[in-house]
């Protein structure tokens, strides 16, 4: 027996037990098949999102909202904003304080930096919030009292269309600011819809279920499921008047007991019984199709939600961040279930009244195909958490598989002050090798048999030269040995391997796969990790027939010579 052999060979395996790489033979792999000629469907860019406030530097997101309470009542002819409930109803300039030297003094100046930042990220889409409110922030500073009210001179009323010439120096000292003015500015400074550098996308504002609460100087009542719809259809009205190939998105609901019933507005009642509506998401798709009918036009082009998870770990609290507990990790990583699979039942408020409309996506597409089919869906606002650890980061891939699983044409995450590691998940899907390369935009069918491991599979187009494959391992502590096998007629030959884990926020460029015997491969999953795979089609090897060729010019060559010899001779 050789010692030093056996010696090597037991040295070996620990190394590649350390990398988290190759599958030691007592390990019983999980089979993952990837059929990437099978159930193609297009992934939209713009799920790989995020809201203002997030550093474009870190992430290499595909879409950039300018939205929040703060935009409700924001000004745009003097940068002027209401913190409303967020901080005791403060007005001032705080959404213009980080934007560049040029946008400071500039009417639209928020909007004008949000279109800079995301310009300099190399953001192809913007969608920017439009004030639906009625009032917005005059020039008085400070912290507003209740009998500081609207109509007062605290305030400035919204009016959508103005009643004379447009100007791009709007008069700061009358009492209206007018949003076709506002567009009309937008338009001329940055261009339309269209254009390289224009506003893709407009808002029907933020959270109006909420604005009792949140801005209840302004809206002293709780409103209307009607009056929500009057103000939505005469502002999209106007965006299509003025620009009919910008996307208009609404009416961004804040959470569940919106989608359900508007927060409990005193008309949805009767308003659900006489129509027979499941949720308050029918009765709005339903009036904007009935919109879209009398004036012959689209005005609703996203369906905007807002969903934070409710889910709740072991130790009763919601999203918490007890990392120590692995039941309360879990709980995370199972929470983005509530999305889309009907067989699990979140421990949450929501699920103890019910849990009528989870799963979530497949309930907003019911409405939307009954009510208003084409529309698309958009979460505008969303996080699961744990920003500071990578639970969260593998929630978070979880959720944009599942967006692209499931349609979902817009996604844009509230970030939170620590959030690094779901921005590490969305560049695994955009940016995994930091030179721009990403997730391909055609998804492809996937199977696996394991519960703890998620796998989205993607080429580019039509071209199966390339698959990517990210696979993420929702165990908490134990490596997950892994067979991936690619049902192809196409012969693979290698592939790249990029995985985020552990406690960095980094990817780690890890030892690829040098050869893929049969199209198949082993690999062993780290805990908690989000691991993407690039596989690589085998090149013709052109060596051998350009060899050959050559040889058989050669070969005839020296027979002529030869024969000429002879025939000399």
């Amino acid at each position: 027996m050789n010692i030093k052999r056996i010696s090597a060979a037991l040295a070996a395996l620990l190394v590649c037990a350390s990398l988290g790489g190759t599958v030691t033979a007592e390990q019983s792999a999980s089979d993952i098949t990837v059929y990437p000629s099978e159930g193609h469907k297009a992934v939209s860019p713009y799920i790989y999102g995020v809201n203002s406030g997030v550093d474009l530097s870190t992430v290499s997101a595909k879409s950039f909202r300018l939205g929040g309470n703060r935009m409700s009542a924001y000004n745009w002819e003097n940068n002027m904003s209401n913190a409303g409930s967020d901080w005791h109803n403060t007005a001032d300039m705080y959404l213009i304080t980080k934007a560049a030297q040029e946008f400071k003094q500039a009417p639209g100046g928020a909007a004008l930096n949000a279109l800079y930042e995301a310009k300099n990220g190399n953001v192809p889409y913007t969608l920017l919030t439009l004030q639906m409110l009625g009032y917005v922030s005059s020039s008085k500073r400070g912290q507003l009292k209740k009998d500081m009210t609207a109509p007062s001179e605290y305030w400035k009323k919204v009016v959508n269309r103005k009643n004379g010439d447009l100007s791009l120096e709007p008069d700061k000292k009358d009492d209206c600011v007018y949003m076709d003015e506002y567009l009309n500015y937008l338009f001329e400074n940055v261009g339309k819809s269209d254009s390289e550098t224009g506003i893709k996308a407009f808002a029907l504002d933020n959270e109006p279920a909420l604005w009792h609460h949140t801005h209840s100087l302004v809206q002293t009542e709780p409103l209307l499921c009607s009056e929500l719809i009057g103000k939505s259809i005469d502002l999209a009205s106007l965006v299509k008047e003025m620009d009919s190939g910008a996307e208009v998105f609404g009416p961004s609901l804040f959470g569940y007991s919106a989608f359900d019933s508007f927060a409990g507005a005193s008309d949805w009642t009767e308003l659900k019984s006489e129509n027979s509506y499941r949720w308050f998401i029918d009765y709005y798709l339903d009036e904007m199709k009935k919109a879209e009918q009398e004036k012959s036009t689209r005005l609703l082009d996203v369906l905007d939600i807002h969903y934070y998870t409710e889910a709740k770990g072991v130790c009763g609290e919601r999203s918490c961040n007890h990392y120590d507990n692995d039941d309360c990790v879990k709980a995370r990583l199972d929470s983005v279930r509530s999305l889309y699979d009907e067989n699990y039942h979140e421990d949450s408020w929501i699920t103890d009244t019910g849990a009528e409309f989870f799963p979530l996506i497949p309930n907003l597409q019911q409405s939307i195909d009954t009510y208003y089919p084409g529309t698309k869906i958009a979460f505008t606002e969303y996080n699961f958490g744990g920003g500071d650890h990578i639970s969260g980061a593998v929630a978070q891939a979880d959720t944009l598989g599942i967006f692209a699983e499931n349609g979902v044409y817009f996604a844009t995450i509230w970030s939170f002050d620590e959030n690094e590691y779901q921005l590490a998940a969305i560049n695994m899907f955009t940016n995994y090798d930091g030179a721009g390369n990403g997730f391909g935009n055609t998804l492809v069918k996937s199977e696996y048999d394991n519960e703890d491991i998620s796998v989205y599979s993607s080429i580019e187009d039509d071209n199966e030269n390339i698959v990517k494959i990210i696979v993420t391992n929702r165990s908490v502590h134990e490596e997950t040995p892994v067979r991936i096998t690619l049902s192809s007629d196409n012969k693979y030959s290698d592939a790249e391997v990029y995985s985020l884990y552990g406690d960095s926020s980094e990817i780690h460029c890890l030892d690829g796969i040098d050869k893929i015997s049969d199209n198949s491969f082993e690999y062993s999953l780290k805990p908690l990790s989000v691991t993407e795979f690039i596989v690589h089609k085998k090149e013709k090897n052109i060596a051998v027939p350009i060899i050959a060729a050559i040889s058989a010019t050669a070969a005839a060559i020296i027979g002529i010579c030869i024969a000429l010899k002879r025939k000399n001779k």
